[in-house]
């Protein structure tokens, strides 16, 4: 009842908004409205103003999201994984304008596995691991545990079914793939082991030119009775390969063990591939380390502060000098000079937008960064060695 009247009080409003205008409306259609307005029913399911209209209605998992997004931009946001300006630069994941898109497009975010999530599964790093903070993690498994749910129930795109042949076969994954990729195709040996279908020589085939991204593609068995059964072995798999070759799908054989799955009969029976996303892509070239631009100026300015001059050592051989915290200073422990590699090391830590926000900094010097080492006596000296020579040693 409160909804309704609340609604025709809005109408009210309207009619009395456009009283001084001529109408040749009937009496009785008042209420209709223009075209494209709302209808007046909030039982119609075309009105583009109807919550109930499905284009209006926010999906829960997206719901979820926008619960735990402030905490996410808080904690995980800024220089780092919103705008990707932090040193060395981190997955834009919660990129603008809309961070629900752009963590939903992170391969390794949202997954059938809830805790299979990098989110969740990442330990600390230039930000602390999610599991630091148990209420932030809460929100975090509520979403990811949503998102499961609607990829579960989600039609993923497929090859129609397929005859297997015993031996070499060759499948066009075309009628999967999005984005206008064509010419791609699935190469593999089949033959039965006793009942058992086994493939191996398992290969994703780029057409020339283009490289192709695969996430998580399924073999589906489809009986005589056209009932399904689903092989998850490639679950794990998100992989690219470069066009024009044939790149083994990791690991490039299955064998169809489960219950379900056996006997297979060739003559009766097909498969068929579907795929959470088979795509256009683009193969990356890993760079090797970063090196610094002046390894000796690191070595006069910077290692004596790492080694106790700043009054603790960071470079000992129980903290960083040992590596501890992925930070190793072996190159300068017990005073070394591989200068190279002791800077090539500190590189990550810094942040040559932001230097004072360093990562390295931070723990050294601000109380409120934990850090099992302790604090520098002299803060400011310790920070100027990397803030005044950020472009000159470093980058």
């Amino acid at each position: 009842m409160m909804k309704r009247a609340l609604w025709l009080l809005a109408a009210g409003v309207v009619v009395a908004a456009g009283a001084p205008a001529c109408s040749d409306d009937a009496a009785g259609e008042l209420n209709r409205g223009p075209r494209g307005t709302s209808s007046g029913n909030p039982n119609d399911p075309n009105d583009p103003n109807n919550p109930n209209n499905p284009a209006n209605q926010v999906p829960p998992e997206e719901q979820l999201f926008r619960k735990v997004e402030p905490d996410l931009q808080k904690k995980c946001g800024g220089s780092c994984h919103t705008d990707g300006t932090y040193v060395p630069k981190p997955p834009q994941f919660l990129a603008p304008p809309d961070a629900y898109k752009s963590i939903k497009g992170y391969p390794s975010a949202v997954t059938k596995d809830v805790y299979a999530s990098s989110l969740l599964s990442k330990g600390p790093h230039a930000g602390p691991a999610v599991n630091t903070d148990p209420e932030f993690e809460k929100k975090l498994v509520e979403w990811l545990t949503a998102e499961s749910l609607a990829l579960a129930a989600q039609k993923l795109p497929s090859t129609p079914p397929f005859q297997v042949q015993n031996g070499p076969n060759d499948i066009d994954l075309t009628p999967a793939a999005t984005g206008g990729l064509t010419g791609v195709h699935l190469t593999f040996d089949a033959s039965l082991v006793g009942t058992i279908l086994q493939l191996v020589n398992i290969k994703l085939v780029a057409p020339a030119g283009q490289d192709v991204h695969i996430l998580q593609p399924r073999f589906v068995k489809v009986k005589a009775d056209n009932s399904e059964v689903v092989d998850d072995s490639f679950s794990n798999l998100d992989q690219t390969v470069p066009g024009g070759a044939a790149t083994t799908m990791s690991p490039g054989l299955v064998l169809f063990s489960s219950p379900d799955w056996f006997p297979f009969d060739l003559g009766a029976e097909k498969l068929r591939v579907e795929v959470q996303k088979l795509e256009k892509g683009k193969v990356q070239v890993i760079q090797g380390p970063a090196a610094c631009k002046d390894a000796n100026a690191f070595g006069a300015q910077v290692a004596g502060l790492l080694r106790g001059g700043s009054g603790i050592n960071c470079a000992a051989g129980n903290c960083h000098g040992g590596g501890v915290g992925g930070y190793s200073l072996a190159g300068i422990a017990n005073n070394g000079n591989n200068f190279a590699d002791a800077c090539a090391a500190t590189l990550p830590k810094l942040n040559q937008g932001a230097a004072a926000n360093s990562l390295i900094i931070q723990k050294a010097v601000n109380a409120g960064t934990p850090h099992s080492g302790g604090k520098v006596n002299n803060g400011q000296a310790f920070t100027n060695a990397f803030v005044n020579n950020i472009n000159t040693i470093f980058f």
